[in-house]
């Protein structure tokens, strides 16, 4: 996912997730929704965590972003049976 800066900080990501959230959780019946993210960028951190995401691993290495390769965070959502 992703949101063009323009839109940022407007509430576009929490909608978008919210969303994908909604078919995962009463359409498909996900118990698990999983992620990666790249380790410096603490805005997409905090929402992720606003919905209920855990940081799970740390991959070293794992992107070539701008010709350095840079570290993410593995990230998931389990949700509990009702």
């Amino acid at each position: 996912m992703g949101v063009a800066p323009a839109w940022q900080g407007k509430g576009v990501g929490s909608r978008l997730l919210a969303a994908a959230l909604e078919v995962a959780d009463n359409w498909m019946n996900l118990r698990r929704v999983e992620l990666t993210v790249y380790a410096d960028n603490e805005a997409a951190h905090n929402l992720y965590r606003k919905f209920g995401f855990e940081v799970e691993g740390r991959l070293r290495d794992y992107a070539l972003r701008d010709g350095v390769f840079v570290y993410t965070f593995s990230m998931a959502r389990l949700r509990t049976s009702a």
